[in-house]
């Protein structure tokens, strides 16, 4: 066989194959890529938030596949077409993440890897301003906190005054907001004074279901005699190595600084209990520039 006929054999081969893949074997219809300072916690929570914050009502997206704080895979109706949308988190660097989206046209997949390399489709527009808008708004939400450098520390030892509650992440300052009053009214009316600025300690983590169980507390002097409620509860908050950073923002996102801590555990090979402390050094009813708030954030280092 000639030299020239072999690499025409070769060249058949090799474009067969490459339509055998994109046509039958590529599992999705087009990829968008783009890079983000913000850690892999944040940008997974929003994207699993997307119907909190997309208010087109010809909009709506169901998440069906998890795996927490790495991958999503989601549905996108939008009028009358379906989109599945398969989202990959990656940290490239200390302060880079590479967000992946996987995008397949459910209803016209074929049509769409015919014309995708060759036009820009009324659907690839669509992926591209869609994936654009969450990378602006993770920019936007990146420009309304800060979070400091994580460091080796330790929970204070506290004793408080609690209340348990439960919420969503993204609930958990409302929630505190909430039950504010209950626990300062039973505080005053019990001659209890506050001695140190409240805190939440969280008690468990359901990263899949992104429910907390935690305690909303105020330190007070110890006591064995205080009289609970059937709300109010005492308990000594232990102190233990942890690591900590500051965050300066509303709380309402203060879990922003959670996953910068636990990206920092992963890098560093440093095993934590998933079991946040925040402390809250700000009055958020005082108002003013939110950056300035400032909140303690411990996240405690396994005791092997």
């Amino acid at each position: 066989m000639s030299p020239f006929k072999f690499l025409k054999i070769l060249g058949v081969i090799s474009i067969l194959s490459l339509g055998i893949w994109y046509f039958f074997i590529k599992n999705y219809d087009y990829k968008i890529t783009f890079k983000t300072p913000q850690s892999k916690g944040v940008i997974y929570n929003y994207i699993l938030g997307w119907n909190n914050w997309e208010t087109s009502k010809n909009s709506v997206v169901g998440t069906y596949g998890k795996e927490p704080f790495l991958k999503l895979s989601q549905e996108l109706h939008v009028s009358d077409s379906i989109i599945d949308i398969d989202w990959e988190i990656v940290k490239v660097s200390d302060s880079v993440t590479k967000v992946t989206a996987y995008v397949t046209d459910k209803n016209n997949s074929l049509i769409q890897k015919l014309k995708v390399p060759f036009v820009n489709t009324a659907f690839v527009n669509r992926m591209v301003s869609t994936v654009k808008k969450i990378q602006k708004e993770l920019k936007e939400l990146g420009d309304a906190h800060r979070v400091g450098t994580v460091e080796i520390s330790k929970i204070p030892e506290q004793y408080c005054a609690c209340i348990g509650l439960e919420s969503t992440l993204s609930e958990k300052a409302n929630k505190m907001i909430e039950m504010n009053a209950d626990i300062l009214i039973y505080l005053e009316e019990n001659n209890i004074d506050i001695i140190g600025s409240p805190l939440l300690q969280v008690d468990k983590w359901d990263e899949l279901h992104n429910t907390i169980a935690f305690n909303f507390c105020f330190p007070v002097a110890f006591n064995q005699n205080y009289k609970e409620s059937e709300a109010v509860k005492f308990k000594m908050i232990e102190e233990k190595p942890a690591l900590k950073t500051i965050f300066n923002g509303n709380y309402r996102i203060s879990d922003c600084a959670w996953f910068s801590i636990i990206d920092y555990a992963e890098k560093n090979a440093i095993e934590i209990e998933r079991l946040p402390v925040e402390v809250f050094l700000n009055d958020p009813h005082s108002g003013g520039n939110e950056l300035e708030w400032k909140a303690e954030i411990y996240i405690p280092i396994k005791n092997n």
